[in-house]
C-alpha cells in the first residue's frame, strides 16, 4: 500500500492534467480527494471496522471515482467560459444549476453498486464490507463537499478582479449563496431559464424545431402515412357455420369461408389517393413552417426596429433633458420667463412616456418571439440595430412556383381527380369466393353402391361469384360529385395563384417604393438631419438661435430620423413578405 496508494494519486493527477492542461484546475479537482477521504474514515468508524488491506484498496478505488464529480464541474464551467459567460458568478450558477443531477448520478450509482458487497454477510464478506464501506462513505462527503466546496475554490483560485475582492465574509457569502442555489435546484420543480441571445437564423430553426403547430402538422403528414397501409383494405372475412337436420333427419354440421374482393382498379386508385393525401399533408406541412419562420422575421426585425428607436428616444431624451435643465438655470437666473422652462420640461416628459411606451413594446415583442419559439428562455435578438435587409428575387411571376400553399391547391385538384377516379371504379362488379365443408349422414348411392356415411365423413367444394349493381344511380351521382369537385379544386387553384401572382406584383411595387425611400434618407435626409441638430445646438448655445427655433429645429431633425426607422422598418417587412410568397424560410 505504501507504494501502490502513492502511484494511483500519482496517475490521477497525471491523467487530470493531461485532461485540462492547467495545473490549478488539476488541484481543484484533486481536492475531492482528501473529501472522499473524509467520508472514508467517518464510515469505517461508524461501523466499527479497523482499516485493513480490504479498506485500503477501497480507498483507491474511492479516489478515481470521486474525481469524476470535480471533472463534470470544471469541465463544464469551461464549456460556459468558451460559450462567452464571463461573469463567474453567473458561470457558477449556470454550472452548478446544469450538473447537479449529473454529479448526483455519478454518486449514487456508484454508492448502489456497493451497497450489496456492504450489506453482504456470505463468505467473503469480511473483504467486501470494508472496501464497500469506504467507497460509499467517502462518495457521499466527495459529493456533497464537491458541490459546495470546488465552486469557492474555483472562484478563489480564478484570476482577474473578481478573485481579489473576495474578502472575510464574501466568502462566506457565496459559500452560503451556493448552498442556497442547490436546495432550490433540487427541491423546487419550475424555475425561470437563463437568458439567451439568439441570431434570426438560429430563431427559425429553433421554432421548426419546437414550434406546436408545425408539430400538429408534422402529426398530419405521419396519420396520411399511416392510412396508406390502409388502401388495400379488403372486406372482413366471413365464416358461416350450421348444425342439425338440414339433410336429412340425422343432424349434420357445415362451415363456410368466403371472401368478398373488390374490382382491382378500386384498390389501384385508393392507393393514389393515399399517396396524394400524403403529399398534400407534406405541403401543408411546409406552409405552416414557411408561416412561422415569416412570423419569426417579422417579430425579430420589429424588435430590431423597436431597439433602434429606443436608442432614438433616448438620444431624444438627453438632448430635451438638458435643454430643461439649461431653462431651469436661467429662469433662475431671471435671463427667461417660466414659459421656456414649462415647455421644455413638457417636451422630455413626452419624449420619456414614448420611452416607457417603447419598453414596453419591447416586452411585448419578446413574448411574441418565445411563444413562437415555444420556449420559456429569455431571448434577445443578436441585431439591436436595425439595417436595411438584402433583397434577391425574381421580378416575374415564376418565382411563386415553390410556394406551398399553391403547391397545396394544386394538390387538392390531383386529391380530386383520384377521389374520381375511385368512384367510377366502384361501379365495377366486385368478386367474392369461398369454401365449404359439410357432413351428410346417412345412406348414399356413389355409382351404383350404397355405401353409408357418418360424421367423420365430409364433402367439400369451392364457390364463386360476381356482384353487380343492378342500380347505378348512387354510383353515378357520387361520380358526378367528385367530378364537379374536381372542377370546383382547379377553380380554386386557378384562383389563388392569380391573387398570388397579383399581390407579388403589389409587393414588388411597394418594394421599389420603400427602397427609394430609404436610398433619400440614407444619403441626403439623414446627414442633413445631424447637421441641423449640430447647427442648431451651437447657434441656441450661442445665443444666435431662440429657444421656440430651436426645439422647431430639433424636432424635425429628429423627425426626420424617426421617419427614416420607419422607411426602414416598412421596407424589411416588405421584403419579408415577398420572401413568405416565393417560400423563403431562411
Amino acid at each position: 500500500l505504501a507504494i501502490a496508494v502513492p502511484v494511483a494519486l500519482l496517475l490521477i493527477f497525471v491523467l487530470l492534467y493531461f485532461t485540462f492542461h492547467s495545473v490549478k484546475q488539476t488541484l481543484l479537482i484533486y481536492s475531492a480527494v482528501p473529501m472522499s477521504a473524509i467520508g472514508g474514515v467517518i464510515a469505517l468508524y461508524l461501523r466499527g471496522m479497523n482499516f485493513s488491506i480490504s479498506a485500503g484498496v477501497g480507498f483507491i478505488a474511492l479516489f478515481g471515482v470521486a474525481v469524476l464529480n470535480g471533472i463534470v464541474l470544471i469541465a463544464e464551467f469551461n464549456r460556459l467560459e468558451k460559450e462567452g459567460v464571463s461573469d463567474i458568478y453567473e458561470r457558477v450558477r449556470q454550472g452548478l444549476h446544469t450538473r447537479l443531477r449529473p454529479v448526483l448520478m455519478t454518486a449514487a450509482v456508484a454508492s448502489l453498486g456497493f451497497l450489496p458487497m456492504a450489506l453482504s454477510t456470505s463468505a467473503g464478506a469480511e473483504v467486501q464490507k470494508p472496501l464497500a464501506t469506504v467507497v460509499i462513505g467517502g462518495l457521499i462527503s466527495a459529493t456533497f463537499l464537491t458541490l459546495v466546496i470546488l465552486p469557492v475554490f474555483y472562484i478563489l483560485f480564478s484570476s482577474g478582479s473578481t478573485r481579489l475582492s473576495l474578502k472575510g465574509k464574501s466568502i462566506k457569502t457565496m459559500s452560503l449563496l451556493i448552498l442556497l442555489f442547490m436546495g432550490s435546484s433540487f427541491f423546487t420543480t419550475a424555475k425561470a431559464q437563463p437568458a439567451k441571445t439568439i441570431n434570426l437564423q438560429q430563431a427559425i430553426q429553433m421554432a421548426l424545431d419546437s414550434n406546436l403547430s408545425i408539430r400538429s402538422s408534422a402529426y398530419s403528414v405521419n396519420v396520411q402515412k399511416a392510412l396508406k397501409g390502409a388502401s388495400w383494405d379488403l372486406p372482413k372475412t366471413t365464416i358461416d357455420g350450421e348444425f342439425g337436420q338440414f339433410n336429412s333427419y340425422s343432424n349434420d354440421n357445415s362451415f363456410t369461408l368466403s371472401q368478398t374482393i373488390d374490382f382491382p382498379t378500386v384498390y389501384i386508385n385508393q392507393r393514389k389517393l393515399a399517396n396524394a393525401n400524403i403529399k398534400s399533408s407534406e405541403y401543408q406541412l411546409q406552409a405552416s413552417q414557411l408561416e412561422i419562420a415569416t412570423s419569426v422575421k417579422q417579430v425579430y426585425w420589429q424588435l430590431a426596429y423597436l431597439y433602434s428607436r429606443q436608442k432614438l428616444l433616448i438620444y431624444q431624451d438627453s438632448l430635451f433633458s438638458g435643454l430643461f435643465r439649461a431653462a431651469e438655470l436661467r429662469v433662475k437666473t431671471g435671463e427667461t420667463n417660466h414659459l421656456e422652462m414649462i415647455s421644455a420640461r413638457s417636451q422630455s416628459m413626452e419624449v420619456k412616456n414614448q420611452l416607457q411606451q417603447s419598453l414596453a413594446d419591447v416586452k411585448i415583442f419578446r413574448q411574441k418571439l418565445q411563444v413562437l419559439l415555444n420556449t420559456k428562455i429569455d431571448l434577445y435578438p443578436a441585431d439591436t440595430v436595425l439595417r436595411r435587409l438584402e433583397s434577391n428575387f425574381l421580378p416575374d411571376s415564376s418565382a411563386l412556383t415553390v410556394n406551398p400553399s399553391l403547391g397545396y391547391m394544386q394538390q387538392q385538384v390531383e386529391v380530386s381527380r383520384f377521389e374520381k377516379k375511385l368512384e367510377s371504379s366502384r361501379m365495377m362488379p366486385d368478386f367474392n369466393v369461398g369454401y365449404f365443408s359439410q357432413t351428410i349422414q346417412g345412406t348414399q348411392e356413389v355409382n351404383g353402391v350404397p355405401r353409408t356415411f357418418g360424421s367423420g365423413d365430409r364433402f367439400n367444394g369451392v364457390q364463386a361469384g360476381v356482384a353487380i349493381p343492378l342500380w347505378f344511380a348512387p354510383f353515378t351521382a357520387k361520380t358526378k360529385a367528385a367530378k364537379l369537385k374536381q372542377l370546383m379544386a382547379s377553380t380554386n387553384a386557378e384562383s389563388y395563384n392569380k391573387s398570388l401572382a397579383g399581390n407579388y406584383q403589389s409587393l414588388l411595387a411597394e418594394n421599389d417604393k420603400y427602397n427609394n425611400s430609404v436610398v433619400y434618407y440614407e444619403k441626403q435626409a439623414i446627414p442633413e438631419a445631424n447637421m441641423i441638430i449640430d447647427q442648431a445646438t451651437q447657434s441656441f448655445k450661442a445665443g444666435a438661435m431662440d429657444y421656440l427655433d430651436y426645439i422647431l429645429t430639433l424636432n424635425r431633425a429628429l423627425s426626420i430620423k424617426q421617419n427614416y426607422l420607419d422607411a426602414l422598418n416598412n421596407y424589411n417587412q416588405n421584403l419579408i413578405s415577398i420572401d413568405f410568397i416565393t417560400g423563403k424560410i431562411f
